[in-house]
């Protein structure tokens, strides 16, 4: 996996040896998280289970896996000892492109079984989300968690492109999620089916507000090559934090025999390891059907095909000045959705249907009265809605004015 990416550094005990990168021309509004520790790091965090994936357990090699095994495991918890952990055969430093998506969707949906059943409209946000930046086999997973916002980046330079002793290789962005969004909207033909109880119609879809932030996610790619004529293993471990969530991916050969662990694991691709925060997103991988096992692939080689335009207004630097508007414009949102939901519900409610507890009690309440409180309340909370829209339109975003205006020319 991501041999096909460029030259790789290779790992030995005497000496590493690092091949020189084209750095990508990035706009000014990329952003790049540092890389938080060396491979060295990564490698003995990683040890235990990279000596486990790829044993092989042939009688001939059994006793020097073993102890190859004993030794990863003591050189990553007692340090100390100065055991030295399995080796990768290769190791590259990596910065992935990837997108962080604050977003307001309205769509029409159904929320019952039947297609007679009326429409509703539902309102969806996406808030600090993740999509993929490059159509590598890496947009199958989710590299970053909810923890890294962007105090953890910086404004991408070529300083950036050795850390730590590495030289890193950068790959550039080629998908487009703005593109990918309006593309999924319009190649709809009919109703996507979420569970029994719950369709929506892709060609609804209306964003009421998008914001796109490119960012680098700093990662290690170690390669293993087992002994004997087994599948080569790689392992991808986030490096932008403390040592943490790793992916552990078999790379399949039809001349090399499966290793043991492969059959332990099914068809699972990459097997998430490692303590970490949570996932930020969903990924494009294709579980079913299994008769396609080039369906990922395919599906982000589709992905890669959509233009980029990093001057697109909607594109943001992933700053506090961006993101703070964006998230109070869609609080703002939640606010009103909540009182239009509670004028709608109380509007159903007719006078008759009330009753009033008083303390102290007191007798014979005038229905009158309670009509004109119910009025009341009414005029209060219509008030509010009305100042509540006339905040949120003002406090939308200048960027995207212009991005609508722009559109009613086309």
């Amino acid at each position: 996996m991501l041999a096909r990416a460029g030259s790789i550094c290779k790992s030995s005990s005497n000496c590493r040896r690092c091949y020189s990168f084209s750095i990508p021309d990035y706009h000014p509004k990329v952003r790049a998280i540092p890389f938080a520790f060396p491979p060295e790091v990564a490698i003995t965090h990683v040890g235990p289970t990279a000596a486990t994936v790829t044993r092989s357990f042939s009688p001939s090699t059994i006793r020097e896996e073993l102890g190859c095994l004993a030794g990863s495991f003591i050189a990553k918890h007692l340090p100390a000892m100065g055991y030295r952990t399995i080796q990768p055969e290769r190791t590259q430093a990596l910065y992935y492109p990837s997108w962080c998506i604050d977003a307001e969707a309205e769509a029409k949906a159904w929320f019952s079984p039947n297609p007679d059943d009326p429409l509703e409209v539902v309102t969806v946000h996406f808030q600090h989300a993740e999509l993929p930046g490059n159509g590598t086999e890496l947009a199958r997973i989710s590299l970053r968690d909810e923890t890294i916002t962007y105090k953890n980046t910086k404004p991408f330079t070529p300083a950036l492109t050795n850390q730590h002793g590495s030289e890193i290789l950068c790959l550039p962005f080629n998908i487009s999620p703005l593109e990918l969004l309006s593309r999924a909207r319009d190649t709809s033909f009919g109703a996507t089916k979420v569970d029994d109880d719950f369709r929506f119609d892709p060609r609804s879809i209306k964003l009421n507000l998008v914001a796109a932030y490119p960012i680098l996610i700093p990662v290690y790619v170690l390669q293993y090559a087992p002994q004997g004529p087994y599948s080569r293993v790689t392992i991808i471990v986030e490096a932008y934090a403390e040592p943490g969530r790793y992916y552990v991916h078999f790379v399949n050969s039809p001349d090399l025999r499966k290793l043991p662990a492969q059959e332990f694991f099914g068809e699972e691709d990459f097997i998430a390891m490692g303590v970490s925060g949570n996932k930020c997103r969903f990924s494009p991988c294709i579980i079913s059907p299994r008769s396609r096992p080039s369906a990922s692939e395919d599906l982000c080689a589709w992905m890669s095909n959509f233009p980029i335009n990093m001057d697109d207004c909607r594109v943001r630097e992933w700053t506090e000045q961006e993101i703070l508007p964006v998230h109070e414009w869609m609080q703002l949102g939640k606010d009103l959705i909540r009182t239009r939901g509670m004028i709608k519900t109380i509007s159903t409610v007719s006078v008759d249907q009330i009753k009033v507890f008083e303390f102290p009690p007191r007798m014979n309440t005038d229905p009158k009265k309670v009509a004109a409180g119910l009025q009341g309340f009414f005029k209060a909370e219509g008030e509010r809605l009305r100042k509540l829209e006339e905040t949120r339109a003002a406090r939308t975003p200048a960027w995207w004015r212009q991005w609508q205006d722009s559109q009613k020319t086309h």
